[in-house]
């Protein structure tokens, strides 16, 4: 990764140099350098802020979670068929076979991931921990550009504002405690980029800034988190709403035809870039809701989706982060990874100050960033508050998500807005008229909080968690966490004491404004670096269980088609996901939400590894410890691995396809499970159709028959078989809506057989069958892409700037609102 960091810092200066050089020509407008300055800083602290884990020193998160488990063997399976010319639509190296395209977490369109696949498709693991930090970045990066563009009123916050507005939000800990997962930061890293044109498309009255919300979406999208996109879309509904509220408030009062129009643009803005934004995510959007219906997060419950709420118990983390510890190693409380409300003390302080100081008029204008925080905060208790319940009612798909406490972004973006604003209001505090009332009474608001929150801290807390220091040392396990809750109370306690200084220096204008907010911009980056850099670290290399290169050799010098079994509870030394990285095909896999509902059904339904249906999924190989007890004279051992790994053939397997001249229509899954596991049910002989029309079958063979599997690829497979009378051919291959056959060049209808498998129908004779993976949904979804390109040309063209009517009634009705 170091070239292409070094690569991107040329391509920065190289910006930087242009805009001062545009500036100086007047072509660009002034300061302009100095926010590519700012961004340059920013860049620099987020580095400096996981310098171990970048410079290879320790591994972040220290197992790796979904990092190493799904996303690094998933990542490679996408880039290795890139690199071959392919496009990954169906993955045979998982769960018997899986619909690559429509798992939306697979994320080979995402463009920084697609740069990654094309430059360097063996990319090792690093890498990745590499894009997640850049990811973070580019969060805070959009973030300074959203703080920046908000406009109230005549003066815009300044840049140090909005570097102290981009730290608290790209390191908070919605982004740091899921590091692991880089689709969900990825996706979550373009909210306050896609926020800020959506604002500007209303701020201007131009719907272009429409369609440039909903392409910078669409891009989001494509990292594939389906969860984070839903926050987005949730955050542009909140501020539309808002500021369709204020438009009808103000519009109530005009007079002539302006009065019926009012708050209709930004819902035209919304409905605009929600349709874009859909037309452009189509190609993953519709797989991934016709996956929907076949996996096993369709049977979810509300219980289920409450799983990682946020407990009120946790709300602490608005003032620390590690009172229950962070981070799985210490954590003593309920789920070990759950993001808290933490953006530091600095931040959420300066947030207090900032609603505090402002004037009444400009109070209004924090409505939008006050509500988003506060919906994100209460839907995150998830459980514990009746909010989550009713969005799941409410809101279409919304019940099908886990994990409550990630709605705790919206609460990160609304309070980093918060920050600036404090920020830059205290920053200015000694300039306001003395005389002023309400300045008194809110500065007297401030000092209550500031005085009360260190008086619990310093004088309350803090005694009592040495208090429990002195009186839990018998019980090792109570003195741990006691020790943890008082080094947290005692971080919390000096940064609270730290910026209680800095704004009373301020106040008394005993340090000017822009020491002020520098000081401010170290403490609160001190603040989150002291409490989170080195949460959840570990030297150890979490990808040691991919290295096993004796077993793949042994395994790549078979060249038959087969399958492994590796769910022989063997996670701590074979990674599950390992099968796809190695180009190895597994009936099992990394546990996942979006496994086919039917092939769970059928592996449950097995019997266990003695029975005729378990050969009937092409199992050669079975990787298990060498104690692992397996059906005595079916399997033998064939090579001892390192770290007490045994491969064992079955020497019963069954091939990939073979035909079968009896078969019984069976729809309900019930009877069939029934029917699969009598004892005198053989897959050779009889094999059960569970589509109503199928025809039923039942002839005798005439003599020797063949089937030849002549091209096996991920979306294409082709077999020669000869049969002696009309037979089904059954192929040990998942059954999944999109997958289309040929015999002998006519179409073919596939039907879903044995409770997850497919079967076509063959004549009698010599046959050519082909099976090609193209889901309708990928066609349409193409289709609906290139509408929605010409949707956004469209929409980016002049003529779409409001018009000269609607423009005088901006500015008589909103701009005054927005100076005040």
């Amino acid at each position: 990764m170091a070239p292409i960091l070094f690569v991107l810092a040329i391509v920065w200066g190289v910006a930087l140099l242009w805009v001062w050089r545009q500036e100086q020509a007047g072509r660009v407008a002034p300061g302009r350098h100095r926010d590519l300055l700012a961004g340059t800083i920013l860049g620099l602290l987020v580095l400096g802020f996981f310098w171990r884990t970048l410079t290879g020193e320790v591994y972040q998160p220290a197992d790796g979670g979904d990092l190493v488990s799904f996303l690094f063997p998933t990542y490679r399976f996408a880039a290795g068929q890139i690199h071959e010319g392919r496009l990954p639509l169906w993955n045979p190296y998982l769960y018997g076979g899986s619909p690559f395209i429509s798992d939306i977490q697979a994320g080979f369109f995402y463009p920084p991931n697609l740069f990654l696949f094309l430059l360097w498709p063996d990319f090792p693991y690093p890498a990745l921990q590499w894009l997640a930090v850049l990811h973070l970045f580019w969060a805070g990066l959009g973030m300074y550009v959203l703080v920046r563009g908000i406009d109230f009123g005549p003066v815009r916050l300044s840049r140090l504002a909005a570097i102290f507005a981009a730290l608290a939000f790209a390191l908070s800990d919605p982004f740091l405690i899921h590091l692991g997962n880089l689709n969900l930061i990825a996706v979550l890293s373009w909210l306050p980029w896609v926020l800020a044109a959506f604002q500007a498309a209303l701020q201007r009255r131009d719907l272009r800034w429409a369609m440039v919300a909903a392409g910078l979406f669409a891009v989001a999208n494509y990292a594939g988190h389906i969860q984070s996109s839903y926050y987005i879309a949730l955050a542009l509904l909140l501020y539309a709403a808002v500021w369709a509220g204020w438009e009808w408030r103000t519009g109530a009062a005009a007079s002539g035809p302006h009065r019926w129009g009012r708050g209709w643009f930004p819902l035209a803005c919304l409905a605009g870039t929600g349709v874009v934004t859909g037309l452009l995510t189509a190609p993953i959007l519709l797989p991934g809701l016709e996956l929907s219906r076949y996996t096993e997060r369709s049977l979810f419950t509300y219980q289920d989706t409450v799983a990682f709420s946020l407990a009120p118990t946790q709300l602490i983390g608005l003032i620390t982060p590690g009172f229950f510890g962070r981070g799985p190693a210490l954590h003593w409380s309920l789920w070990d990874r759950v993001e808290l409300p933490y953006l530091g003390v600095a931040a959420l302080l300066s947030g207090v100050a900032g609603y505090c100081l402002a004037a009444p008029r400009l109070r209004r204008h924090l409505v939008p960033w006050l509500v988003m925080a506060l919906f994100g905060l209460a839907t995150a208790l998830g459980i514990y508050a009746i909010l989550h319940g009713w969005l799941t009612l409410l809101l279409p798909g919304f019940g099908q998500f886990r994990a409550p406490a990630r709605a705790l972004i919206l609460w990160s973006l609304g309070g980093a807005v918060l920050a600036a604003v404090g920020l830059d209001a205290v920053r200015t505090w000694p300039d306001r008229p003395r005389e002023d009332p309400a300045a008194g009474e809110a500065a007297g608001l401030l000092d209550g909080v500031l005085r009360g929150g260190a008086l619990i801290l310093l004088g309350i807390l803090l005694p009592l968690s040495y208090l429990s220091l002195l009186l839990t040392q018998e019980n090792d396990t109570v003195f741990l966490r006691a020790s943890v809750a008082g080094l947290a109370l005692v971080w919390a306690g000096i940064f609270w004491g730290g910026t209680w200084f800095l704004m009373g220096a301020r106040r008394r204008a005993w340090i000017s404004g822009p020491a002020f907010a520098l000081a401010m911009v170290g403490l609160l980056f001190f603040d989150l670096a002291a409490t989170g850099a080195y949460t959840d670290i570990s030297p150890q290399d979490p990808t040691v269980g991919f290295q096993h290169p004796e077993i793949v050799d042994f395994l790549r010098q078979d060249e038959g088609l087969f399958r492994i079994d590796t769910r022989t509870d063997i996670a701590d030394r074979w990674q599950p996901d390992a099968a796809a990285l190695h180009g190895l095909q597994d009936v099992g896999g990394v546990a996942n939400p979006l496994v086919l509902r039917h092939w769970t059904l059928l592996w449950e339904s097995l019997g266990g590894r003695h029975t005729r249906l378990y050969d009937m999924l092409n199992v050669k190989y079975v990787l298990a410890r060498a104690d692992t007890p397996l059906p005595e004279g079916k399997f033998e051992p064939v090579f001892a691995a390192p770290r007490d790994l045994i491969l064992y053939r079955n020497r019963d397997f069954l091939p990939r396809a073979w035909l079968v001249h009896r078969a019984v229509v069976v729809p309900d899954e019930t009877l069939a499970r029934d029917r699969l596991q009598q004892p005198d049910f053989d897959p050779t002989q009889t094999v059960l159709l569970h589509d109503e029309g199928a025809p039923a079958l039942e002839v005798s063979p005439g003599g020797a028959e063949q089937v030849t599997v002549t091209a096996y690829g991920p979306n294409e497979i082709r077999l020669s078989v000869q049969a002696t009378a009309p037979a089904y051919l059954l192929l040990s291959e998942v059954w999944y809506p999109g997958w289309q056959a040929t015999v002998n060049g006519e179409p073919a209808t596939i039907y879903r057989a044995n409770l997850a498998l497919r079967a076509v129908a063959v004549p009698s004779g010599e046959s050519t069958v082909v099976l090609r993976f193209a889901p309708a949904t990928w066609r349409w979804g193409i289709a609906l892409f290139g509408l929605g390109l010409v949707l956004l040309v469209a929409g980016s063209l002049p003529w779409m700037r409001i018009s000269k009517s609607r423009q005088k009634f901006a500015d008589r009705i909103i701009r005054p609102m927005t100076r005040h």
